[in-house]
């Protein structure tokens, strides 16, 4: 397997985490250490929670390098001007894992080995954990399903059947598909994963035979299912690396058809629990199989430099509880599934998770909660592969700000605002200068930045983001770059640049307008169409490239694919290389019209059109962060 790589540069990030001049201010904890020990450098602390018992305001826990399988729950909170630190001693690699290793193996049959052990959940129950995960020398192996999930073992690019789930009233489905074999063990008690339009569900097979399997959903659809897959049963450990647990063994297909080695169970969900917890700073910590959640009353937490990787698995989709439900919501529940329980959780007020990647969650890559978080300069990829309305950043609450990160490779949506559980008071919101690609890889009708539905984004802005390269998951819906659905109203959305969306029939860069407020579009460069609902829309400034028109009585200085723009170096399919919208021609530049707060660094005689002004600083989106991730070929 290629790894994953990170490279962090520069002085600034990482300067803050070199020890204190008084080491004597906190603990330190190595896997070595003892917690009898006083937790000097020369006589640690064994475990990080012994650590979280003893340290006070102004202090911090040293951790040296190692692996540490255990869940940290501080005893107190730090202050404003004196927080707890939790941090890795002069940059050593620090591990906090939520795995257990598991070396009790013995041969079952052919390269499936057998070892007993205890696992956090037996069956799918959604309780407590939210399903059992097994890993390989550091890499997620699938559960057992039909069809396989794909050579590359790619979550977010897996193997379906196509067609046979049909709703048959309520939450009562048929599965009728020829590519269904027989298995040699009853099918009640198997379960589903299926896929159609913007919809995902699952549901457990109560009976019947491979050519019509019976099954009760988690919630009703008319519309049935198209792409699907089947879990949930042993007769589909047929490949390797696949494993199944009977809820006392666990089964497992040696990948290399050898004794298994460094294998590692999932038993935790979290590493650092903050809830109701403050003024808690954790910097340059590795985290695997597991996260990090903060509680509604907390405030000044800081997250820095993590890299977090595998954050949140689950593989049924329960309807949101009612109680998380807003008052505005439709009762599509089911579309929320795992949307305010997964990712890094932050609640409370005025957090940050900055310099840090997360890497790989079957959900939300970080959830907002509250108010005036700050989510900057991160790296996310890999997640929502389970395909609810999670999200790489969910947002519920106002003042939130979503700055300078990069997202990557994500089942549905990137940013997203799902008013099931955040309902219609989105203000103060600013999302800029990130770079969104490869989005809505296993669903349709989204965005990578969306918001649903009737939400008020008055007083924020969505400004300097680069949305490129995303290909359709179905032929017959589209796939938008800002996608404000269903009368979301009183947005400003200026100076992004949206290009390279394909597939699908209805692709656009740009899907906004409601009667209930006004939209304010100004100097942004859309490449593919662009759709304004009706409403007393502004747009100045735009180049439309991908258009003919626009409907919208307000408008003027815009320019559309007539013109022949000109850019200095234009869009290539071939071309692996961010193309520079910065104008070339008279067309656009100085054709631009004054707009107070918008406009305001412009050169020669007027504004440029577009989200580039020629001559001036070029600015950029996306993480400063370096990395390589070369695993998954396009």
């Amino acid at each position: 397997m290629k790894k994953f790589k990170l490279i962090l540069f520069g002085i600034g990030i990482f300067a803050c985490l070199a020890p204190a001049k008084n080491e004597q201010a906190g603990y330190f904890v190595a896997p070595d250490g003892s917690d009898k020990n006083p937790g000097t450098r020369m006589r640690p602390l064994k475990t990080v929670q012994k650590c979280a018992e003893l340290v006070q305001p102004g202090s911090t826990c040293w951790l040296r390098a190692g692996t540490y399988r255990e869940t940290i729950v501080p005893q107190v909170s730090g202050t404003e001007t004196k927080p707890i630190i939790f941090a890795a001693y002069q940059n050593e690699r620090v591990t906090i894992s939520g795995t257990e290793i598991v070396d009790n193996w013995s041969i079952d049959r052919d390269s499936i080995y057998r070892a007993n052990i205890g696992l956090p959940v037996d069956g799918y129950s959604d309780t407590g954990f939210f399903a059992n995960q097994i890993f390989v020398n550091g890499e997620m192996m699938p559960e057992a399903r039909l069809p396989n999930l794909n050579k590359q073992r790619d979550y977010l690019r897996p193997k379906f059947l196509g067609g046979g789930l049909q709703s048959q009233g309520g939450t009562a489905a048929i599965i009728e598909n020829k590519d269904v074999p027989e298995i040699d063990e009853d099918w009640a008690g198997a379960r589903v994963w299926t896929n159609e339009w913007y919809t995902t569900r699952t549901g457990e097979i109560t009976g019947g035979t491979a050519d019509k399997l019976t099954a009760e959903m988690t919630a009703s659809w008319d519309r049935g299912g198209f792409w699907f897959y089947l879990f949930g049963k042993q007769s589909f450990l047929d490949d390797k690396g696949e494993w199944f647990y009977d809820g006392e063994d666990l089964l497992l297909w040696s990948p290399d058809d050898k004794a298994p080695q460094a294998v590692e169970v999932k038993q935790r969900n979290y590493a650092f629990d903050l809830s109701d917890r403050s003024h808690i700073e954790i910097r340059n910590l590795n985290l695997f199989a597991n996260t990090i959640v903060t509680g509604d009353r907390s405030t000044g937490i800081i997250i820095d430099g993590i890299r977090a990787k595998y954050v949140s698995h689950h593989m049924t989709l329960p309807p949101l509880p009612k109680s998380e439900k807003a008052y505005e919501a439709d009762d599509a529940l089911f579309l929320a599934a795992h949307g305010h329980d997964t990712g890094i959780q932050l609640r409370g007020n005025n957090n940050i998770l900055r310099n840090s990647v997360i890497d790989w969650s079957s959900g939300n890559g970080v959830l907002l909660e509250g108010k005036d978080h700050q989510v900057t300069n991160n790296i996310i990829l890999n997640t929502n592969y389970q395909v609810s309305y999670a999200a790489p950043v969910r947002l519920n609450g106002n003042g939130h700000k979503i700055s300078y990160n990069t997202i990557k490779r994500t089942g549905r949506d990137a940013i997203a605002w799902d008013w099931h559980s955040a309902g219609t008071d989105g203000r103060n919101l600013e999302i800029a200068y990130n770079d969104i690609s490869e989005f809505g890889m296993l669903s349709t009708d989204l965005g990578a930045i969306y918001v649903c539905c009737q939400v008020n984004l008055d007083d924020g802005s969505i400004h300097h983001n680069w949305i490129h390269d995303a290909h359709s998951f179905s032929a017959f819906w589209g796939t938008r770059g800002i996608y404000l659905d269903i009368e979301t109203f009183n947005s400003t959305i200026h100076h992004n640049v949206v290009w390279n969306l394909t597939g699908g029939q209805d692709n656009y860069s740009l899907l906004a307008g409601s009667p209930r407020g006004s939209e304010r579009i100004y100097n942004n460069t859309f490449m593919t169409d662009v759709r304004l609902d009706g409403g007393p829309v502004e747009a100045r400034n735009n180049i439309f490239a991908g258009s003919q028109k626009i409907v919208s009585a307000r408008q003027s200085h815009n320019l559309f694919e007539t013109t022949k723009i000109k850019f200095a170096q234009p869009i290539s399919a071939k071309s692996k290389s961010k193309p520079n919208f910065i104008p070339e021609n008279i067309t656009a530049i100085d054709r631009g019209v004054i707009i107070p707060g918008i406009t305001k660094d412009y050169e020669g005689k007027a504004p440029d059109i577009g989200a580039y002004e020629k001559d001036a600083p070029v600015w950029r989106a996306g993480s400063s962060l370096r990395y390589e991730m070369n695993r998954y070929d396009r």
